[in-house]
């Protein structure tokens, strides 16, 4: 009875030990090129995740704060809509691009090591450059929240960006509302 016990402790002391050694950043602290690594893979996984079950990401600027939802079984050019969440406008279609969790694999890609610090302790990524500062929150391996601040904002209150995976009943709500805005003339 006691060596069952035994037993049972070190399988599941072994699993917790092989599934954390499988995350890329959960626990760990990296800095330099293993972080910037560690980042990549993140990021990746993340879109990966956001393209295939579709999602909300929820910009702060200031006191105005923004969604922006991504849903993937949506007909091609009603794939986005933007609402403005502050004043409750109406939200609109905009263009594939408009979503940030696309844009970060590029970032990335920009990130050198020589003119960027980077580096991960307590599952944030954090990347220091000359003109701008940017914290990257995750959990299991999935970014889930950004810090930003940039000497371009001429701001001290950086921009917070939230990001959930999948689309929530509000959100759909939302998604369901928009509308076409008119083409410029």
């Amino acid at each position: 009875m006691l060596i069952r016990a035994i037993r049972t402790a070190l399988v599941a002391l072994l699993l917790t030990t092989l599934l954390t050694a499988c995350s890329a950043a959960d626990n760990k602290n990296l800095s330099g090129q293993a972080a910037l690594d560690a980042l990549s893979t993140v990021v990746d996984k993340s879109v990966t995740k956001f393209d295939a079950a579709g999602g909300t990401e929820t910009l702060s600027t200031g006191k105005t704060q923004y969604a922006v939802i991504f849903d993937p079984a949506a007909p091609e050019g009603k794939q986005v809509v933007s609402a403005n969440l502050t004043d409750n406008s109406t939200p609109a279609f905009v263009d594939i691009h408009t979503v940030s969790m696309d844009a970060l694999p590029g970032f990335i890609a920009t990130l050198d090591t020589k003119t960027s610090e980077i580096s991960l302790t307590k599952n944030v990524f954090t990347i220091q450059g000359t003109n701008m500062l940017v914290e990257i929150f995750v959990t299991d391996d999935l970014v889930y929240k950004s810090h930003i601040w940039s000497t371009a904002a001429k701001t001290k209150d950086p921009q917070i960006l939230v990001t959930e995976y999948g689309i929530s009943q509000s959100s759909r709500q939302l998604f369901d509302s928009a509308v076409e805005t008119s083409p410029a003339q």
